[in-house]
């Protein structure tokens, strides 16, 4: 397995995990167990899943239609947090990832979004984009990016802490294996972590395969490529997206086609039944899978070969796998979280999770794996939809504010050069530094910020020089700190309003510090675990010490959670 440094190695532990992921607090208080294997409890895999853009209502608005196999099992049998956060913002899906299998959060981990500018380039970064490393695809290596672009140049070299696939491995002599799959190449790479044996992500348009990155390796699985030549995308598309029960199920959803649901590109309304193929040339090709329920069965299809090709769980060094489930976030951004596509996805969704965890108990063995649920964030409200109700929600861009701030700091300190404002990204104000040469930073900051709350949709607006000291005090701007990369974030951090966004007027979002986005679902089922519940509040940095604690192992390194020890056994 090719490395980038060697040094990742020394954030690798030794055992096999596979982990459900939901988003759930986790306590302290927790009875670490004495060594790897050393307890006949110990799962032989641990998978971890993440259910992108899950918000933790949708268990109980969906779950009197839920089969017995599937979240209801795990709910009915395993241990569920229920009033499980993100403490931190912003809540994105890089971040997410990132902060369920570190224990931590972006300040630490350091993957601050999804993108973030970087003053030194003068321009964005992505979360794991990696120049030194090449697409890998079943005809090898796409060395001049003619076949995947920059979809294959994709590892986890942003990331500055390591994971609990990282420290299984370690502690295990590298003899565990840990594999990440996903549709989206952050929810594959970032939950694997740095010594993983693979991650894999699906790259549609005119492929429709499953993809890596020569980062772990020069060649495709053999596996892996005889999934991919059997055209299941293709055959997917085909069937098309039905309503999946009678359409009085769905009562409490707004009604189809309604004005704050984006339509697939070409189509004329967003309304049952979907022809794929026939809209999948305007929407990608092949990508239009992952806006669909067939995104999850294709990704549940790989996870089963996964299992079966890499023997995970096969013998007593426990394995990890962990999966993110995409298409369910697709769907929320096209048509928010009271459609009817958004129920139909996770009822379909429901059905899958049944099959794998059924496929689990054939092939690893029931009582041999152990599964943690949770989510990378929740969403708002479809703000238009809210304010059709008089709800007090709206819209935001930071539009002409730069331009009202640059002539205000204009008029106090004489025209500059160059702008004052060098960027404006993820809620924060990055200031120029040539600009603002010869000024005194902390009265800058705060004059920008007081100005910056002159916006219609701010609710606070937080000076970097400040940040520390409101954090002690301020809810959100303790997020906002744990959020933040001290010489990586902004000068000034902005807060929009509650159920506020800046985005279109169908769909939704995510991002924010409110409870919408960082109340998510967490569940852990299998051996090792309680059955139970708590009300208690726990974190999303709490899952990985959780996991560890159950396999004995050391922590990821930058770990700032605590285990949730009444789930364990």
């Amino acid at each position: 397995m090719i490395r980038n440094s060697i040094s990742f190695l020394s954030l690798l532990t030794m055992t096999t995990i596979v982990v459900f992921t939901i988003g759930c607090n986790i306590e302290t208080d927790m009875v670490v167990k004495t060594g790897i294997g050393a307890s006949e409890d110990s799962p032989k895999l641990i998978i971890g899943i993440t259910i992108d853009q899950m918000r933790a209502d949708y268990l109980h608005r969906y779950s009197p239609y839920f089969s017995e196999g599937g979240f209801a099992r795990l709910q009915e049998d395993g241990f569920t947090c229920y009033d499980h956060h993100f403490g931190y913002a912003p809540t994105y899906t890089g971040p997410g990832h990132a902060s369920i299998f570190t224990g931590t959060t972006p300040a630490i981990h350091g993957i601050v979004a999804n993108d973030w500018y970087l003053r030194e380039n003068k321009g964005s970064v992505y979360c794991t984009s990696d120049d030194s490393v090449f697409g890998v695809g079943v005809d090898g290596i796409d060395k001049d990016g003619a076949v995947y672009g920059l979809s294959g140049k994709m590892a986890p070299t942003r990331m500055l802490t390591s994971t609990i696939g990282d420290e299984l491995k370690l502690s295990t002599g590298m003899k565990s294996k840990v594999i990440g799959i996903s549709l989206k190449d952050r929810g594959a790479i970032l939950p694997a972590g740095h010594a993983a044996d693979g991650a894999y992500w699906f790259y549609g348009k005119d492929k429709g395969h499953f993809i890596t990155s020569t980062y772990y390796g020069e060649e495709m699985t053999v596996w892996a490529k005889e999934f991919n030549e059997k055209a299941e995308a293709e055959r997917l598309i085909k069937l098309g997206w039905e309503l999946l029960r009678a359409p009085d199920t769905y009562d409490a959803c707004w009604p189809d086609n309604n004005p704050f649901e984006g339509p697939f590109v070409g189509a004329l309304k967003a309304t049952f039944p979907y022809d794929l193929e026939a809209l999948k040339e305007k929407n990608g090709g092949l990508d239009i899978l992952k806006g669909t329920p067939g995104g999850n069965t294709i990704l549940v299809d790989f996870a089963l070969a996964a299992i079966e090709g890499e023997k995970l769980g096969a013998d007593e060094i426990t394995d990890m796998l962990t999966i993110s489930f995409s298409s369910t976030d697709y769907v929320g951004h096209r048509c928010g979280s009271h459609a009817m596509e958004t129920m139909d996805m996770y009822l379909r969704l429901d059905l899958e999770l049944e099959r794998f965890f059924n496929a689990l108990d054939e092939n690893v063995g029931e009582g041999n794996w152990t599964v943690f649920v949770t989510s990378d964030h929740g969403a708002a409200t479809v703000p238009s939809l809210g304010a059709s109700e008089g709800l007090p929600t709206g819209y935001w861009s930071h539009g002409n504010m730069q331009e009202r701030i640059e002539e205000a700091l204009d008029l106090k300190y004489g025209n500059r050069e160059s702008n004052w404002i060098e960027n404006v990204s993820n809620n924060s104000i990055f200031i120029s530094k040539s600009a603002s040469a010869g000024v005194d930073k902390t009265a800058l900051q705060r004059l920008i910020a007081d100005l910056a709350l002159e916006e219609d949709g701010i609710l606070q607006s937080f000076p970097l020089v400040d940040l520390a000291t409101l954090a002690a005090v301020d809810p959100f701007a303790e997020k906002i700190y744990a959020g933040h990369r001290q010489g990586v974030s902004g000068d000034v951090l902005l807060v929009m309003k509650p159920g506020w966004l800046t985005y279109g007027r169908t769909g939704t979002s995510h991002g924010s510090p409110f409870v919408y986005d960082t109340h998510v679902p967490c569940i852990f089922y299998g051996s090792g675990v309680n059955y139970g519940s708590t009300h208690s509040r726990t974190y999303i940095r709490d899952i990985a010490p959780t996991v560890s604690s159950l396999l004995g192992l050391p922590y990821p390194n930058g770990t700032t959670g605590s285990p949730i020890s009444n789930l364990l056994d």
